[in-house]
């Protein structure tokens, strides 16, 4: 496979051609977001109800199992989980940002990029209203999220960073090869059990510290749910979910430059 500058800077410039065209993907989705509650009396808080039913069922019964009091585990519950939502969702419809805009990939000319920037604007609307959740948590158990709270901003541009070179390269990989649909749904449930969500990460000890020291998701989890719990993420954090943004677009870049023009013809 061979890319020259040139393509790859085209990449670069389609993400930049789809950021200018944000009125358009904002629109399109908080669409989405209403179009999935449609009919629905209280729409969009669903998802906030949701994550609160999950976090008292499971709070209650995991807080006793590992041993901590409520006033620690809930908050480490609730951050954990909701962060794992946004980023679980970042990546299953990353897989299916082509293939689900099919028709209008074949006939609107914008950039593909704008679809991307949909999928991340729909979830993030959706994390806000999840939010709503920590908000009661930090109130209920008196957490104080400040000073370091301010550190969410930066650490939510790097998980978008992320989040485009994710959706760039699942997505065109699913166009060309649909199998990869119905593997990565089942991979991101395993990751749930394996990532420090339900368990805190210095409860594993031997051979089992693998699940957080080589797990992606641990760094960018504990990239926002640090902030929101007081705590400023650690340089080792900082520094693994950098380099993981770094490898990450030195991969995609080449890789798409390559193959996106064939990507109206796949979908």
């Amino acid at each position: 496979m061979r890319t020259n500058g040139s393509n790859m800077l085209d990449v670069l410039q389609e993400v930049r051609d789809g950021w200018r065209w944000r009125e358009l993907w904002m629109t399109l989705g908080w669409r989405d977001v209403q179009t999935r509650h449609r009919r629905s009396s209280i729409g969009p808080f669903w998802n906030t109800l949701s994550l609160a039913f999950f976090v008292t069922c499971i709070g209650s019964l995991y807080g006793g199992i590992m041993s901590h009091p409520m006033s620690d585990y809930i908050p480490h519950l609730v951050t954990g989980y909701m962060v794992w939502v946004f980023l679980n969702a970042l990546v299953l419809e990353g897989k299916d940002a082509f293939v689900g805009n099919a028709t209008a990939i074949r006939e609107i000319p914008v950039p593909r990029t704008v679809y991307i920037y949909k999928l991340l604007w729909k979830n993030l609307i959706i994390l806000g209203f999840n939010s709503f959740v920590y908000v009661a948590v930090v109130i209920l158990y008196g957490v104080s999220p400040f000073p370091s709270v301010i550190l969410l901003l930066p650490a939510l541009m790097l998980v978008f960073l992320n989040g485009i070179w994710v959706a760039l390269l699942l997505g065109l990989i699913n166009v060309r090869h649909r199998d990869l649909g119905q593997m990565i749904p089942n991979a991101m449930r395993l990751a749930f059990f394996v990532t420090p969500i339900l368990w805190y990460p210095d409860s594993v000890t031997g051979i089992r510290t693998i699940f957080v020291d080589f797990n992606p998701f641990y760094y960018f989890i504990e990239l926002l749910r640090a902030p929101l719990l007081g705590h400023a993420p650690t340089t080792l954090v900082w520094a693994v979910a950098i380099g993981i943004t770094a490898i990450g677009w030195g991969v995609t870049v080449p890789i798409y430059a390559h193959w996106r023009r064939r990507i109206a013809f796949w979908v």
